[in-house]
């Protein structure tokens, strides 16, 4: 049995004494990676200063995350010059420079709430395409004209998909959704694409859905994932997710 293991299980345990070691043991774990992890300090930092606007926490992504959806929005774009992209919940890059591989004309706006992510997005390119800020600049609240807004893996809470009582969302509710799926609609132009997945709540149940409609022409737009799916009111209405992907702003 490892230590990991052994500390693990005195969290379990019968006994006051062995609970009280692995809280205080946990919480000097804790104390130590607030000191010595960028990544984590800029997380704690963040959901208190940021508050509402910190959704998804995690900061994992890779390259090529979601290749067909960055493929049908490069063939949808294909005959517009010099398209501009947002990649909402860009977390360290990877989805800017995906994107950018496909369609290299391009300009590529990523935003990210952690301050973190947003320095080793940078760090990482130089590139004149690509550009990086904070969801709260005032560069990107008055940013507009986009051809496609890319929102994966953003609009989520973990403990949503992981505690075992998730009858209710909790912790990112319906009327945040929505509210920042009504900013990004208004950053959108006529004709562009909406592109959500890996979401707690459907883009159909927002009230500026009705401008838009699936697209079409992809067949695997709509796919089923197994996550709960919540309701405007926050209730769980499935354990699996049967949502269209790209929407086309009418």
């Amino acid at each position: 049995m490892t230590v990991k293991t052994r500390i693990k299980k005195l969290g379990q345990s019968r006994y006051v004494a062995g609970r009280s070691i692995f809280y205080a043991l946990k919480q000097t774990w804790l104390f130590a990676k607030f000191f010595f992890d960028s990544s984590y300090r800029s997380l704690v930092l963040g959901k208190m200063r940021f508050g509402k606007h910190y959704h998804q926490r995690p900061t994992f992504t890779t390259m090529n995350r979601y290749p067909l959806l960055f493929k049908e929005c490069a063939n949808y774009l294909s005959e517009v010059p010099n398209p501009e992209i947002l990649s909402f919940g860009c977390s360290t890059g990877e989805e800017v420079f995906s994107i950018g591989q496909l369609i290299p004309q391009a300009h590529i706006l990523g935003v990210d709430i952690n301050p973190w992510c947003i320095r080793q997005a940078k760090k990482k390119t130089s590139n004149p395409n690509y550009s990086f800020m904070h969801r709260l600049a005032k560069e990107f609240v008055s940013s507009d004209g986009f051809d496609a807004i890319f929102c994966l893996a953003v609009f989520q809470r973990t403990e949503n998909r992981t505690n075992e009582n998730n009858a209710v969302a909790d912790g990112f509710l319906f009327n945040q959704f929505e509210s920042e799926i009504k900013i990004l609609d208004e950053k959108l132009k006529p004709g562009g694409l909406m592109i959500i997945d890996n979401a707690d709540f459907r883009f159909t149940d927002t009230t500026v859905s009705g401008k838009y409609t699936p697209l079409k022409s992809f067949e695997q737009n709509q796919i089923i994932r197994n996550r709960p799916v919540f309701d405007r009111n926050n209730q769980k209405i499935s354990e699996k997710n049967n949502a269209y992907r790209i929407f086309v702003k009418g």
